[in-house]
């Protein structure tokens, strides 16, 4: 989730770096008599014309892409080169990882290690080319369990959901440092083929697989929540209104939700779905499908947001909830884009509220 204007200035500084390191190179070569000067020379120019010529193909690759490409597209892409490049940093820059010896409770500095994550295939037996569906499980330790588990809905815009992302993993880790159990769902697609109810369809599927596995994992399967971001926000906000009984989550958490499947309605940085093109169908918006018997609601909007506007999305909701007499917590920042994933302004009254629910604990120093 990063805006236009970084993820080509980030293109443009990377084509950079990448044309200045052959440049420094040459610069760095000796000088010798002789033939061999002319042979440094011819080295020197050449790197500093691959220098400009790298700069200057990512400066106009990037004005291309920022003048012809919809804000979604480029939203996707500065997420994929974003991942590239925090990759390239940790594994070239030296970042070691905090905890050097996995099979141990503490690393050589004395770190405690968290437990290796568990990954699961939604359906064994699947074409993983066609359906890439996954859930993966974060367990806090032992000492510090409440028993709760949360599955986390990353967004995307039902274009993409990973594991990997700033919605995903990273949430579920601050889960555990709460006692909770994090469970990261990677659901089907609209741009992979999959249209809408599929992801419907791979929250059901996980949360089969979850009740029926909670005991064994030292958890209570009468208490498993939803927590969802964006078009995640989307669907944890359905399943906690229309799932069936037995898999009804007992709370939801929703971050810059889409609650409207129509927003944005007015100057919005993105297209409303359309279900035709595979997404999910105006009957389909959350305050729509609100009763008596939806769960607890952590509602977290910002004003400002160009995607999923607070007054379209989290403020019906939460005008939804209250008519039906649903208990919520309602939080809003205009200090903040859509997409900033893990932020104070949410997190600390969200543990809050999970503290008093009974369902956290404090995390420690």
């Amino acid at each position: 989730h990063v805006s236009p204007s970084k993820c080509w200035l980030a293109w443009s500084a990377a084509a950079l770096m990448g044309g200045m390191a052959p440049g420094g190179g040459g610069m760095l070569l000796p000088l010798p008599m002789g033939r061999s000067a002319n042979l440094a020379g011819a080295v020197g120019t050449l790197a500093a014309l691959g220098c400009a010529m790298g700069a200057g193909f990512g400066l106009g690759v990037a004005a291309a892409a920022a003048v012809l490409l919809r804000p979604r597209e480029l939203h996707l892409l500065a997420g994929t080169w974003g991942n590239a490049l925090r990759l390239l940093v940790l594994r070239f820059g030296g970042a070691g990882s905090p905890c050097t010896n996995a099979g141990s409770s503490s690393g050589s500095g004395g770190v405690p290690c968290a437990a290796p994550a568990t990954h699961y295939v939604l359906r064994p037996g699947s074409d993983p080319r066609v359906d890439q569906a996954i859930f993966v499980r974060y367990d806090p330790p032992a000492d510090r369990k409440t028993g709760a588990i949360i599955v986390v809905c990353p967004g995307g815009n039902y274009d993409e959901c990973g594991v990997h992302c700033g919605e995903g993993q990273p949430v579920a880790q601050w889960l555990t440092t709460l006692g909770i159990t994090g469970v990261v769902l990677q659901y089907r697609c609209v741009l992979e083929g999959h249209y809408w109810p599929a992801q419907y369809e791979d929250w059901l599927e996980c949360a089969r697989a979850v009740v029926a596995q909670a005991v064994s994992w030292g958890c209570d399967p009468a208490r498993v929540g939803v927590l969802g971001f964006s078009a995640g926000g989307h669907l944890a906000g359905y399943v906690a209104c229309k799932a069936p009984p037995e898999l009804a989550p007992a709370l939801q958490v929703l971050v810059y939700p889409s609650i409207d499947t129509e927003t944005p309605h007015e100057d919005g940085d993105i297209d409303p779905w359309f279900p035709e093109k595979g997404y999910p169908p105006p009957e389909t918006s959350v305050h729509l499908n609100v009763g008596g018997g939806a769960p607890p609601a952590f509602l977290a909007g910002i004003i400002s947001d160009t995607f999923c506007p607070a007054k379209e999305n989290t403020d019906v909701y939460a005008k939804a909830l209250e008519e039906n007499s649903v208990p919520y917590e309602y939080v809003t920042t205009d200090e903040h884009e859509h997409g900033c994933g893990l932020q104070d302004w949410w997190t600390v009254p969200c543990t809050d509220w999970l503290v008093k629910l009974g369902w956290a604990v404090r995390p420690t120093s």
